[in-house]
C-alpha cells in the first residue's frame, strides 16, 4: 500500500492554516503548516512534501513568486493554489508556472479532499507503472511549456472519468501518447489499452477488426472473430485518424457511443460492450462536418471533452528537454554515450519540423549514428537534415511563407525534389510516415506523380 500524501499547508491566516491540518490530518494525511515563505522553504529543505497547498495572497509575498520557489526545491512536489480572488490571469500564470489545480476560497471541503485523494491516486498509480514497467519513460509525454501544462492539466481532471475523448493535433504531436496517459490515470488502467489506426485499413477489413464477424460474414470468414470492441472489454480503445472514416462506418459507431452494444458483421445479435472511447485526428473535423464529410451528431459524441496536442513550433522551450530525452533513450538502447554540444541544442530550437515530435525524434537518432566523435555538432546536424531552413540567411528574391500550410507545403515539396520523388526517402527525411505524406499531399495540393524525375 502506497504511503499518505505528506501535505503542506502555506497561507498567512492563521483560522484557515488549522482548518486544513485539522481536516487533512482526521483523513490520515501528515500534514504541516507555514505562515510565510521563508518558513515553507525551511519545511521543504527539511523533508520531502507531496503536495503544497498555497494562498496566492500571502501579505507580502506573492504566491505564485513562491511557488517558482517551492518547485525549484521540489520539482516533484504537486501544488495547488488558493484564493478568494480567482481570476484568468491568475489561474493561467498558476498553470503556467507548475500549479496542477486551482481552488477558491472559501475552500469546499469535500472538493478539497476529492481533489487529495485524486492526486493521491494518480501518485499511486504513476509509481505502480513505473515499478512494474522500466520502460514506462518511453511513452512518457515529455515538456514543461505552458502549452504542454496545459494538456497535463487536461488529462488529470479526464482521466478519472469514463468520458469520451476527441484528441487533435497535427501529425507527430504524440496524440497516441496522451490517449496512453488517459488510460494509465483511469480506473481502467489495469485493463487493456487498444490502438488502431483508421486510415490504415479498407473500410471492410476495419468493421471486422472492430465488431469482429460470424462465420460465413463474408469471403474468407471461416471461423467466428471477436472484434476490438469485445477484446478490449473493461479497457480503453484509442482508434487515430477517425476523420478517415466513411459516413456508413459513422452510423456503426455513433450507435455504439449512444447503445453501448455492438453486432458482428453478418450477426443480428446485440452484444453488451464495456470500453472507453478516445479518438485522434489531424483534420479540421467541423470543417469535415460543414462539408457533409463527417456526421455532426458523431462529432459530438465523441469531443466530449478535446485535448489540443501543440505542434512542435508551439513548444520551441521544450526542444531542449526532448532533445536529451531521445538522446538518453538511444543512448540507452544502443550502448552508446552520444553527447550534444549546447550550440547544436540551440540550433534545434531553431528549426522547423513539419513532422513535430516524430521528426525531431527521427533527426537526433540519425545524427547520434552518423556522430564520428561521439558528439554531436551543428555541422552534424546540418548533415543529416536536408538543408535545413535558415530564416535569418533567407535572401531578397524568397518570399517569406505567410502561413504554416504555405510553409509545410515548401518544406514537403524541396524534400521532394532532393529526394528525387522517391516519397518513401522523401518520407523518411521529413520524419512522418509514407501515408501520412500522401495525405499531407492532397491537403496542400502536391502532386505526388509530376514530382517523379
Amino acid at each position: 500500500m502506497a504511503d499518505p500524501l505528506n501535505i503542506l499547508v502555506l497561507d498567512d491566516d492563521r483560522s484557515v492554516r488549522e482548518l486544513l491540518r485539522n481536516v487533512l490530518e482526521a483523513e490520515g494525511y501528515p500534514c504541516q503548516v507555514a505562515e510565510d515563505s521563508r518558513t515553507a522553504e525551511t519545511i521543504l529543505r527539511r523533508e520531502r512534501c507531496d503536495l503544497a497547498l498555497i494562498d496566492i495572497y500571502l501579505g507580502a509575498d506573492n504566491g505564485l513568486e513562491v511557488l517558482q520557489r517551492l518547485k525549484a526545491i521540489q520539482p516533484d512536489c504537486e501544488c495547488v493554489m488558493m484564493t478568494a480572488q480567482a481570476t484568468v490571469e491568475t489561474v493561467t500564470r498558476s498553470v503556467a508556472e507548475g500549479a496542477l489545480e486551482y481552488l477558491g476560497k472559501p475552500i469546499l471541503i469535500p472538493d478539497l479532499l476529492a481533489l487529495v485523494r485524486r492526486i493521491a491516486r494518480l501518485r499511486s498509480q504513476a509509481q505502480a507503472t513505473v515499478e512494474a514497467d522500466e520502460q514506462q519513460p518511453e511513452s512518457a509525454i515529455i515538456g514543461k511549456s505552458p502549452k504542454i501544462l496545459e494538456v497535463y492539466r487536461a488529462i488529470a481532471r479526464v482521466a478519472p472519468t469514463d468520458t469520451t475523448v476527441l484528441i487533435t493535433g497535427p501529425s507527430g504531436t504524440g496524440k497516441e501518447l496522451v490517449a496512453r496517459a488517459l488510460h494509465q490515470h483511469s480506473r481502467r488502467a489495469s485493463m487493456p489499452f487498444t490502438a488502431l489506426n483508421c486510415a490504415a485499413l479498407p473500410e471492410t477489413m476495419l468493421e471486422s477488426e472492430l465488431f469482429g464477424h460470424e462465420r460465413g460474414a463474408f469471403t474468407g470468414a471461416d471461423s467466428m472473430r471477436r472484434g476490438l470492441f469485445e477484446s478490449s472489454k473493461g479497457g480503453t480503445l484509442f482508434l487515430d485518424e477517425i476523420g478517415e472514416t466513411s459516413l456508413a462506418f459513422q452510423v456503426k459507431m455513433l450507435r455504439v457511443l449512444q447503445e453501448k452494444e455492438i453486432r458482428r458483421l453478418g450477426s443480428s445479435t446485440s452484444i453488451p460492450v464495456d470500453v472507453r472511447i478516445l479518438a485522434a485526428t489531424n483534420a479540421d473535423l467541423l470543417a469535415m462536418v460543414r462539408e457533409k464529410n463527417f456526421r455532426e451528431d458523431l462529432y459530438y459524441r465523441l469531443s466530449v471533452v478535446q485535448i489540443a496536442v501543440p505542434a512542435l513550433s508551439e513548444r520551441r522551450e521544450d526542444i531542449p528537454l526532448l532533445t536529451r530525452h531521445f538522446l538518453n533513450r538511444f543512448n540507452q538502447a544502443n550502448q552508446r554515450e552520444v553527447r550534444m554540444r549546447k550550440e547544436a541544442i540551440e540550433r534545434l530550437a531553431q528549426m522547423e519540423f513539419p513532422g513535430n515530435v516524430r521528426e525531431l525524434e527521427n533527426l537526433i537518432e540519425r545524427a547520434a549514428i552518423f556522430s564520428g566523435t561521439g558528439e554531436i555538432t551543428i555541422d552534424d546536424l546540418e548533415k543529416q537534415r536536408s538543408a535545413p531552413p535558415d530564416k535569418s540567411a533567407q535572401s531578397a528574391t524568397t518570399r517569406p511563407s505567410e502561413t504554416l500550410r504555405d510553409t509545410e507545403k515548401e518544406q514537403i515539396l524541396r524534400v521532394l525534389r532532393e529526394a528525387g520523388g522517391n516519397r518513401s526517402l522523401a518520407a523518411r527525411r521529413l520524419g512522418i510516415e509514407r501515408k501520412t505524406l500522401y495525405k499531407k499531399a492532397r491537403r496542400l495540393g502536391i502532386d505526388l506523380d509530376s514530382m517523379k524525375t
